[in-house]
């Protein structure tokens, strides 16, 4: 009996993202603190300086807590040589009629994506896209050779 084939999806860079956002959230957190303390003559400037630190502060958050929610999307695929396990539910592998590969085309400047789309037995569409998951690799153990 041959191992199972794990796919993970990669996400480097969203943990890029994750700690780029993390370390510009403490910077800002701690420039707005500091600018807080300012003692400058004008009070608009008094003001106006730690205000705007911890709306980019904010801004940065926001993106941190996007980054984090982005983790919990693309799940662990694991193929058998009958069954199709997707974090952790089990599945019999599908019907050829129920895998395709599919091109979407980019309407602006990015470059366009290819995305396997998988459909259990209970109905559900499972998206795996080129950019996080090896679908070459995947295509091929979902669709064995004829013997």
């Amino acid at each position: 009996m041959t191992e199972p084939m794990v796919f993970s999806p990669q996400m480097g860079d969203v943990y890029g993202m994750m700690m780029v956002c993390a370390a510009l959230f403490v910077l800002l957190v701690w420039l707005a603190i500091r600018l807080n303390k300012n003692k400058h003559p004008d009070p608009r400037r008094r003001v106006l300086m730690p205000m705007l630190s911890y709306f980019m502060a904010l801004l940065a958050l926001m993106a941190f807590l996007g980054s984090f929610w982005s983790l919990f999307k693309y799940p662990t695929l694991e193929i058998t040589k009958t069954q199709m396990i997707i974090d952790g539910v089990a599945n019999p592998l599908p019907t050829q009629a129920n895998v395709r590969l599919e091109n979407y085309e980019s309407s602006g400047l990015g470059p366009s994506t290819r995305v396997l789309l998988v459909q259990t037995k209970d109905r559900k569409t499972w998206a795996f896209p080129d950019d996080r998951y090896p679908v070459n690799e995947i295509m091929q153990h979902l669709r064995p050779e004829k013997q």
